[in-house]
Order: structure tokens, then sequence, then C-alpha cells
């Protein structure tokens, strides 16, 4: 059975905006407080930050867990040395990665409305990546080689195909277009389900190896993004060891080319529905790190459109 709506549980909380004064002698100075109802269908609203205020809250988390990491691994020395194991060097804390999470208006089922590709951070993802680089050109796989990758043509191919390299040592592939049929044809099952798969729109395949060979050095310094089934897109925006200003460089960078990247028609709904007239393209974006939780962003400082895009507003 359930509860009548009159035995619901209600919570009444006055909020923190006062107006004037609090005094409950004076009458000349009312009390003026807020009652908030809160309950399952009106839960407690989120508080919101500036992105400023954002990127510090997430950085004195990481710092606060470092801490606690270093402190922890102290007093477990003890431990350690009962069991006869030894320690190597000074503790190796973990670097967390700040992430953005943006959630549009948008529909990937919708046509042009699934957002795909990829964008050079100005600071870089502090990552050093492994890249699969597959060309018929010897030069450019000699090239690829010298840089620390693993390249080559149809041999490396048919060695894929065999089981031969492990692909889990990649984090991504290039290729060239005189390859890519065969890569297609033989290995997209393979590559496919590892997100390795060369796509001309994550800007993975190229025309000529010069170009392959000059954006095989900013991949580092690339993410690639795509719009999941429920409109929102996850981004790296850097390293925790990385300056504030830094990961806001990358940030406003990411925002962006959000922007430029908005379709014509967007919008969730009926797919015969035409989109309104006030239509918004950002719904939410919350800024966290790989451990932290997550801290949502006051939209006017991360829509690009707003006067107090990347500022903190009066």
């Amino acid at each position: 059975m359930f509860a009548s709506s009159g035995r619901a549980a209600r919570l009444l909380q006055p909020s923190s905006t006062l107006c004037g004064r609090v005094s409950r002698t004076n009458p000349q100075l009312p009390l003026v407080q807020r009652a908030t109802y809160v309950s399952r269908a009106h839960p407690r609203p989120v508080p919101e930050f500036t992105v400023n205020e954002a990127m510090q809250m997430v950085l004195e988390g990481i710092e606060e867990r470092k801490e606690k990491r270093a402190k922890k691994w102290e007093r477990n020395a003890p431990k350690r040395q009962a069991k006869g194991l030894k320690d190597d060097g000074p503790y190796r804390n973990q670097d967390e990665t700040v992430e953005l999470a943006i959630n549009l208006n948008l529909d990937p089922r919708r046509q042009g409305q699934a957002l795909r590709g990829s964008l050079v951070l100005p600071n870089g993802t502090g990552k050093t990546i492994k890249c699969l680089v597959l060309s018929k050109d010897a030069d450019v796989a000699e090239k690829a080689k010298a840089a620390g990758h693993e390249a080559g043509g149809d041999d490396l191919l048919e060695k894929l195909i065999a089981g031969g390299v492990p692909l889990d040592t990649f984090q991504r592939a290039l290729c060239t277009k005189d390859i890519l049929p065969d890569v297609q044809k033989k290995a997209a099952r393979l590559l496919g389900p590892r997100g390795l798969m060369p796509n001309p729109k994550t800007n993975t395949v190229f025309d000529e190896g010069s170009v392959l060979l000059e954006k095989l050095e900013e991949q580092s310094n690339t993410i690639t993004y795509r719009t999941e089934s429920s409109g929102i897109m996850h981004f790296p925006v850097g390293k925790g060891s990385f300056e504030s200003k830094q990961l806001l460089d990358n940030l406003q960078a990411i925002c962006q080319t959000v922007q430029d990247q908005k379709p014509e028609s967007y919008g969730k709904g009926k797919k015969k529905k035409k989109m309104g007239k006030n239509v918004k393209y950002w719904i939410r974006a919350h800024l966290t790190s790989t451990q932290g939780k997550g801290i949502r962003m006051d939209l006017r400082t991360v829509d690009p459109t707003s006067p107090f895009f990347m500022k903190d507003p009066e």
C-alpha cells in the first residue's frame, strides 16, 4: 500500500537567503526566510559554481587526496617491512585527470546531431600516446618507428590479424588512404571494438604520408570526442599537476570547439517535431577528476556565446 499524500514525508528548511538583518525581538527588522519544500519530486537544488571556482575546488580536492595517500603509505611502512617488501624508491603518487562532462540538447539518432571529431589542446593532455601507423609508404613507416610508434604496411596488417601484435598497448591508430580499404576489409572487426579503427571524422585518415607524420607529433596533445546516446560528451582537460591557467585554457578550447560544431537543427523529442525558436543547446556542465566528485558549473561561464564566458558574473 502506498502512503497517502497527507502522510508523505515533508521537509521544510529555511534557505540561507535573508532579507536584511535577522531579528526576532525588534518588529522593525522582521525575520524573512524563504522555506523550501524538499521531497523526491522537489529535490534540493544543486549549487552551481563559476568555472574558476569549480576548477579551484577540483584542484584542492586533488591535493587533499594526494596528501592522504602519501600519509597512508608512510603509515603502512611497518606492515610492508613485516611482509618482507622493500620500497624501490619514494612513493609515486597518482596524478589524477581533470575531466569535463557536457550535457547538450542533442539526439544522436537524428541526422547531423551525432557530433564526433578531435581537437588539439593548447597545453596538451599530460599523457604520452603510442600509436599504430598503417601505410604502404616504407619511408613513412620507418620515420614513425623512429618516433617510437608501431608502423608498417601489409605485413603489419597481417600480423594484427594473426594476433602477433598486442593491441592493448596502442591508444590510437592512424593510416593513409592507400591502405584504408584493406584495413576496413580485414581488420575492422578487430580494431573497431577497441576504438582503434581509423576514421576521417576523427582526423586519423590522411591523404599523404607527410601530413600523417606532422599529425603524429600532435597525438599526445589531441583528444577525441563523441556524443553519447543521451547527448552527453566527455573530455579530458588535463592532469592535476597542471597549473590552473593551463587547465582553463584547455577547457576554453574544448567549449569553443563544442560551440563551433553546433548543428543547424538540434533538440530532443519527436522526430517530426520542428525545432522551436528558444531551444537551448547547452543544458548542463560538470567538472570532476578521477577520484573526485562532480561539480556543476554555471552555464553562463561555460557557454562561449555568453558575455560571462570564462569569467565570474558580477
